[in-house]
């Protein structure tokens, strides 16, 4: 289907609708976004003499929910400047708009009748061939078309978000039963590219697949902590990072999503199914709606399962309904699970523990997993489809049947049965055949157990996309070492992906990198350099600053910067092209690295910043001399002084301000306009890839490395007078006011006269000249022991 979506409405502006207009605006594509016209005008509209026809009260609800959206945090919007994306209006008025949409998409209220409502009031205003979507989290999608024209139902299906719509990858799509193929195909491949989703494909029964399995947990949680005669914060530990799922608990994360739609959305499963065993699952104890009926519905209301008295956190006690002194949660188990580093080693430990947390995780764990078995094929076709919605859907490290992997399936299996367990069919011949794990990797390829085929199948990508580990079992690895692994990507690219424990740059980083350096210049077209986790890089390993810095061998830290800047400057001005590929945390050194590159092709979800001065230091990786070429080349063809210019960059270095997106890095000068944003992780290898090959085809020829004139010290005399004020009226610390001086100064171009002539490489010295200084200082040192052992920064 050669379509494109050009512009989208969406009917309805709360938090679902407002999160998909955000991630639209996100990805470059205008929406409008409606919602019902108030019943009344308000106490202030009738102040400001508004009548039932002024636009402004009309559009007042969208327009509120736009506000809201754009104050939201964690932010909806990746760069709140594009807000004007999104055009609001009201569904009486602007319904003719919806004749201008390639995809109508509607998040109104959880209410058949509404929607049926909406579909029929929007039918003769979109055109022919039009998407017209619902967001609904458990309503039959068929049903809610059930008296629509078989033309509209061909373009009719379900795609349901998960909130926060910005950061959570899933995207289920549900086919209607006369939704055309080629629509649902398009929809996946535009979920996918344009919008970074994760595609689960889904089946029209109660909640679909996410919310079918995550609902099943909370009424488990409830009933088996007052089974057991567990806490609240016993629970929380025993479901958080223990057992691979958001740290917060069960009971924390109630609280932030609120009490309410927890309870709200189990009990849209439960009126839903009809098996009375499946319900019963599904019921929840008294003690959570009896909080609905109390207010207490958690952060919202500031008080759920958890509450704040002053500087106090207390929890719920669900027997008397008061607040408590929060206990620690002490069980040998979890302490078993707590040595532990991977998630089978963690699940073993409870498995085979004998007390009530073992117990519980025991119950737990295996409970959702057999009921997620059994609901194939009613609900899922397949075990992938299950295991992705809740890792992509609910943050869970491994789906229900990925977490047996590394585990001794056999064994439990028949402790299972041995307790009475009803054991799917489908399981007994899996492990007849011989077959003792869902899933495995065989040359580089992952594969799960496919239930019709009754054997493994690779588990499918689009062939654009780069998987690396594939290519090592294809002999495509160039060179490796512990540190780093140069591969052959095709079309003559290489691709070079750093893998330290810690993301962090090391000495061996950074000779392997010249390695690559010297074999792209003789044997290769061009290079990309990706991280191998989540994050692209951190900095400098601290704790190898921290060993030099004690031995004050201060001629090696010299020797291993001017390493540094020398390799990250030949990145900038190889002859061919080299392109950051990019993704979650890119800090410190790994900023540096960035910004002297031929380009980068960054992650939607990219956290860039040169953070330094959090640890008592500045960039010397060539960060403060890039500040510097950037002002002089804004100040080209202006009459700006350069304080005017520089000051961006000075508070981007002084304050360690991190972009919260790829967008927002290009604002704050950390990457160019011209460089690429990629919304899916999936394919940012690829899209790298490709941005070197397009700056081949088009002829790439690195930048001239040429003298400039430093700007001097009395130039940036404001810099040092404004931050002096800060210090004097105790804003920031005396060790801030003289890390800021030294940035200064090293901008200014230390001690030369205003115009002189220097060079890169004459600045990059000044960089380690002042890292030098300060290494040597014990509020730095403090800094650094503070940053290693708390990931937190120290003002001393």
């Amino acid at each position: 289907m050669k379509r494109k979506i050009r512009k989208v409405a969406i009917l309805g502006s709360g938090t679902m609708g407002g999160g998909i207009a955000a991630q639209l605006a996100n990805a470059g594509i205008p929406s409008y976004l409606l919602d019902i016209v108030p019943r009344e005008l308000n106490e202030k509209e009738n102040a400001q003499g508004l009548t039932v026809d002024s636009s402004a009260f009309r559009n007042r609800i969208a327009e509120a929910n736009k506000a809201l959206l754009i104050k939201a945090k964690p932010a909806a919007l990746m760069n709140k400047e594009e807000a004007y994306l999104i055009t609001v209006g009201n569904m009486e008025d602007n319904l003719d708009w919806l004749g201008e949409c390639d995809w109508v998409v509607e998040v109104v209220p959880e209410n058949i009748k509404i929607k049926k409502s909406v579909l029929n009031q929007i039918a003769p205003f979109i055109k022919p061939g039009t998407f017209v979507t619902s967001n609904t989290s458990s309503i039959s999608i068929n049903n809610i078309v059930e008296d629509m024209p078989l033309e509209f139902k061909k373009y009719w299906m379900g795609t349901h978000f998960f909130n926060p719509v910005r950061y959570m990858k899933l995207l289920e799509l549900i086919p209607g039963n006369d939704t055309l193929p080629e629509v649902v195909e398009f929809m996946a491949d535009f979920g996918e590219k344009v919008l970074g989703k994760g595609i689960v494909y889904a089946k029209d029964t109660p909640a679909f697949i996410a919310n079918r399995l995550g609902n099943w947990a909370g009424p488990s949680c409830c009933n088996l902590m007052l089974e057991l005669g567990l806490t609240i914060p016993e629970v929380d530990a025993l479901t958080g990072s223990a057992i691979g799922r958001p740290k917060v608990g069960t009971f924390g994360l109630f609280d932030m999503v609120g009490v309410d739609i927890a309870v709200l959305s189990t009990a849209e499963v439960l009126h839903n199914v009809s098996d009375p065993a499946e319900k019963a699952m599904y019921t929840m104890p008294p003690f959570p709606q009896q909080m609905l009926d109390k207010g207490m519905l958690g952060a919202k209301t500031k008080g759920g399962f958890y509450k704040k008295f002053g500087k106090e956190k207390k929890v719920l006690d669900v027997n008397t309904f008061e607040y408590v002194s929060i206990g620690k949660a002490q069980f040998d188990s979890l302490d078993a699970a707590r040595k532990t580093k991977t998630l089978s080693g963690k699940l073993e430990a409870f498995f085979e523990g004998h007390d009530k947390a073992a117990e519980f995780v025991w119950k737990h764990v295996t409970g959702l997993f057999l009921y997620a078995a059994s609901k194939i094929p009613e609900v899922s076709d397949d075990i992938l489809n299950m295991d992705r919605a809740m890792c992509w859907g609910y943050n869970n490290d491994k789906g229900p049947f990925e977490l047996w992997s590394g585990l001794d399936l056999e064994k439990y299996i028949t402790r299972m049965e041995n307790e009475g367990a009803s054991i799917p069919t489908w399981i007994k011949e899996m492990l007849a055949d011989g077959i003792k794990s869902f899933y495995k990797t065989e040359a580089g390829i992952d594969y799960y157990y496919s239930i019709p085929d009754k054997k493994y199948v690779p588990i499918e990508h689009k062939p654009e996309v780069i998987i690396l580990k594939e290519l090592k079992e294809q002999n495509k690895v160039v060179k490796t070492s512990d540190a780093a692994t140069l591969y052959d990507i095709g079309d003559g690219v290489l691709c070079l992906q750093l893998h330290t424990r810690t993301a962090a740059i090391s000495p061996e980083v950074i000779d392997f990198m010249e390695l690559a350096q010297q074999e792209l210049a003789k044997n290769w077209e061009g290079m990309v350099i990706a991280g191998s986790g989540r994050n692209f890089c951190v900095g400098a390993d601290l704790s190898i600053v921290v060993k030099v810095a004690s031995e004050k061998n201060w001629d090696l830290v010299d020797r291993l910067l001017a390493k540094t800047q020398a390799v990250y400057r030949a990145n900038k001005y190889s002859e061919k092209p080299v392109v950051m590929a990019i993704n979650g945390m890119v800090l410190g050194g790994g900023c540096e690295m960035t910004i002297q590159s031929s380009a980068v092709q960054a992650a939607g979800e990219s956290y860039i910043g040169l953070v330094e001065v959090g640890v008592g230091l500045i960039p010397a990786g060539g960060g403060i001399k890039e500040a510097v070429l950037n002002t002089r080349a804004k100040m080209k063809n202006t009459t700006a002084p350069p304080v005017d210019v520089i000051m961006h960059y000075f508070q981007n270095i002084a304050m360690a301000k991190v972009a919260t997106s790829a967008k927002e890095a290009v604002n704050l000068g950390y990457l160019r306009p011209a460089d690429g944003i990629t919304l899916n992780l999936d394919y940012l290898i690829a899209d790298a890839k490709k941005r070197v090959l397009d700056m081949i085809e088009d002829g790439y020829t690195p930048p001239v490395k040429k003298p400039f004139p430093a700007f001097g010290q009395n130039a940036l005399s404001l810099l040092k007078v404004g931050t002096r004020q800060m210090w004097q009226a105790g804003v920031i610390s005396d060790h801030d006011w003289h890390i800021a001086c030294r940035i200064v100064d090293v901008m200014a171009g230390g001690n030369v006269i205003a115009g002189a002539m220097i060079t890169e490489e004459y600045l990059e010295d000044l960089e380690r000249e002042v890292f030098i200084s300060l290494c040597g200082m014990q509020k730095t040192q403090d800094r650094i022991m503070h940053m290693l052992k708390t990931g937190k920064p120290l003002r001393n």
